[in-house]
């Protein structure tokens, strides 16, 4: 009986020094999730940075008395490299939000998108996943409409699915909207309990990345790919027509 618990003991062991390895890991040294395509001449040349962040600060800055945005300014640490590089374990970065303060700041972590212009760091307007742990360890965010609310949605094969939190995930909605309700916390991927829309499905960050990449970030030029969507949907609303 001594060998079998002796192997349990050494696997614990061993699982324990790893993660906390992975925890040690500088941020300089990290490999990002999603490799950069240098072979693609738009991609290429984008500046863009993916990464999951746990917030410091979030601050609202001055803007033109003719803007009808608000400004912001962000501080994260950066806990995961998603997409592009990065070598500080902090990041700031400015951004504009039409609708108000930025929505991502009311949580401790988010999936977040900046892009470098002469040397500033900005947010990539209104891209954001609030993410949280999962029971094997990853990184993924609740169902989300708006990710799937997008004209190219329909060309994409990623879907919601089933996700085990490593904590309960859930929303308020005490005097929320039946409309609203429906849109925002879909069955099945929400089920409502005690005045809360609880989590069921979602998406790993490799589909949110995906995602948004081959809806919102392809459609604002930063990956390739765009022309040939737009004829795709063009002949498909034809052929719809013709229907």
């Amino acid at each position: 009986m001594k060998q079998p618990f002796l192997i349990f003991l050494l696997c614990l062991a061993n699982l324990v020094c790893q993660d906390h390895l992975e925890k040690e890991t500088p941020i300089r040294d990290q490999k990002p999730l999603i490799n950069k395509n240098i072979s693609d001449p738009i991609e290429k040349k984008n500046t863009l940075f993916a990464f999951v962040g746990e917030k410091i600060d979030v601050s609202k800055i001055p803007v033109s008395e003719s803007s009808m945005d608000i400004g912001f300014k962000a501080k994260y640490k950066i806990l995961l490299k998603v997409y592009g590089n990065y070598t500080k374990d902090t990041i700031e970065f400015i951004g504009y939000d039409h609708y108000g303060f930025p929505k991502f700041a009311k949580f401790k972590n988010v999936l977040l998108f900046v892009s470098n212009n002469c040397g500033e760091l900005y947010h990539e307007k209104y891209m954001f996943n609030d993410v949280y742990k999962t029971k094997d360890g990853r990184w993924a965010s609740p169902y989300s409409y708006s990710d799937y609310d997008h004209p190219y949605i329909g060309l994409i094969d990623i879907k919601p699915e089933v996700i085990e939190f490593q904590d309960q995930i859930s929303y308020p909605i005490t005097g929320v909207r039946k409309e609203y309700l429906e849109m925002k916390y879909p069955a099945p991927y929400f089920k409502i309990s005690d005045g809360n829309a609880v989590a069921i499905y979602g998406n790993y960050l490799e589909d949110l990345f995906m995602l948004k990449k081959k809806t919102v970030l392809t459609a604002r030029g930063l990956f390739s790919g765009k022309k040939e969507i737009e004829k795709k949907l063009k002949k498909l609303d034809l052929n719809n027509v013709k229907k």
